[in-house]
């Protein structure tokens, strides 16, 4: 069954694409068979390209959507598990051998006496100007020549208030945290919790009701009104327009998984 939709909604979709192009190829071609074959093959064509621009989009944004996901969820379970500054240690051991855990960071000693401290501040609420300045007085005894602090999220704010002392400090929220430590040093805490999904609405009502799925045989049958009657005379430009909205709309509503939520069979 689920083979026989796929087909379905390929034959659907290149049937559209296919009326689109003929009610324009109608509009400057007179002949019309040659407007058929010219149709047909902007519509293989159009389709073999959108299938390989499809396949590249979505491997980038899916990598992308996944990554962001998994950078909320470790910050949800490191900011929520026993001993943080384990994992910290051992991420910091990757490259860096001469590396001690304190109290409350982990020191890394380079080679030249520079030591880099690696705070994590793993409060839900942002990294503000006081939490920053507590940080910074708790490691005043300490020769510190870069301080790198991960947390969840940062006010602008604390990056100017940062550039006030006389060495470097390096903020980091989840997401680069994500991308310039675990996904650098190839170290990944472990995913323990999980952020709920919830659909947000970002369109009006009135808008997803337009491009519903049931939404979709009245605009096809509207356009073949419209094509059936470029058979007999010559479509004007204002038909061409209408034509392709009506199967543009068409194609919005029977594709787009935003307007058309999957149901479950079975609730309990």
């Amino acid at each position: 069954m689920k083979k026989l939709l796929n087909i379905f909604q390929l034959a659907l979709k290149l049937f559209i694409i296919f009326l689109v192009t003929f009610i324009w190829a109608r509009y400057f071609i007179r002949n019309f068979w040659l407007a058929s074959l010219i149709s047909v093959i902007v519509t293989v064509v159009f389709e073999l390209l959108s299938r390989v621009i499809h396949k590249k989009k979505f491997q980038r944004e899916e990598l992308k959507l996944q990554e962001k996901e998994d950078a909320e969820n470790i910050f949800l379970s490191i900011a929520t598990c026993d001993k943080p500054l384990d994992f910290f240690l051992k991420l910091a051991k990757v490259r860096h051998l001469d590396t001690i855990k304190k109290k409350n960071y982990i020191q890394i000693n380079h080679d030249d006496e520079f030591v880099v401290a690696l705070y994590p501040f793993l409060n839900f609420a942002p990294l503000d100007i006081d939490e920053l300045a507590k940080i910074i007085s708790s490691l005043k005894k300490d020769n510190i020549g870069r301080l790198v602090i991960v947390c969840g999220q940062y006010n602008k704010e604390a990056i100017s208030f940062a550039k006030n002392f006389d060495f470097e400090i390096v903020i980091l929220d989840k997401y680069s945290t994500y991308s310039s430590l675990y996904k650098e040093y190839n170290t990944y805490p472990e995913i323990t919790l999980k952020y709920k999904k919830d659909k947000k609405l970002a369109m009006k009502d009135l808008v997803a009701y337009s491009f519903n799925r049931q939404r979709t045989k009245g605009y096809i049958f509207s356009a073949l009104i419209l094509f059936l009657s470029s058979m007999l005379i010559r479509p004007s430009l204002y038909y061409c327009i209408v034509a392709s909205l009506l199967l543009v709309f068409a194609l919005i509503s029977f594709y787009n998984p935003y307007f058309n939520p999957k149901l479950s069979n079975e609730i309990l």
